[in-house]
């Protein structure tokens, strides 16, 4: 006599939210802004940004204290997609900016970090809006 038993492995995957900015402006402007980490100071949740090692940047954060970026520019595809360590966490962030009409979109998708309940990954994201209308603000202006 056979028993056959099935074996079924459950996935479970990382809560996603994506945050997105539509301006009239470029997408190589919005691309050259974002590419300079310095220029995301703007927002204000970061200070102090100083080039570091290997292409890390380092800050201070308003939520997560002292702070490192890597960022990974692809210019012909839109993509500035990056890493983010700090407060204990490690976030990787998928950016891209691409043309729209006379302007751009710009989308910020985070995947939830280890260390972070679906909760506090949502709580944590609150002030970024705060942070893309100060950039989109800014480069309103320009």
């Amino acid at each position: 006599m056979f028993i056959l038993v099935e074996v079924i492995e459950v996935m479970m995957r990382r809560q996603v939210l994506v945050k997105v900015m539509t301006i009239n402006k470029p997408a190589d402007e919005v691309f050259e802004f974002f590419s300079d980490v310095k220029n995301m100071e703007i927002g204000d949740a970061i200070k102090s940004v100083t080039k570091g090692d290997d292409n890390w940047w380092d800050f201070d954060h308003a939520v997560a204290g002292k702070g490192r970026m890597k960022v990974i520019p692809v210019h012909d595809f839109g993509i500035l997609d990056h890493q983010f360590v700090g407060g204990g966490l490690e976030w990787k962030v998928y950016v891209r900016v691409v043309p729209n009409e006379e302007g751009s979109t710009t989308t910020w998708t985070f995947l939830r970090p280890d260390g972070l309940t679906d909760d506090q990954f949502q709580e944590q994201l609150k002030g970024f809006d705060v942070e893309v209308n100060n950039w989109k603000k800014y480069l309103e202006e320009q």
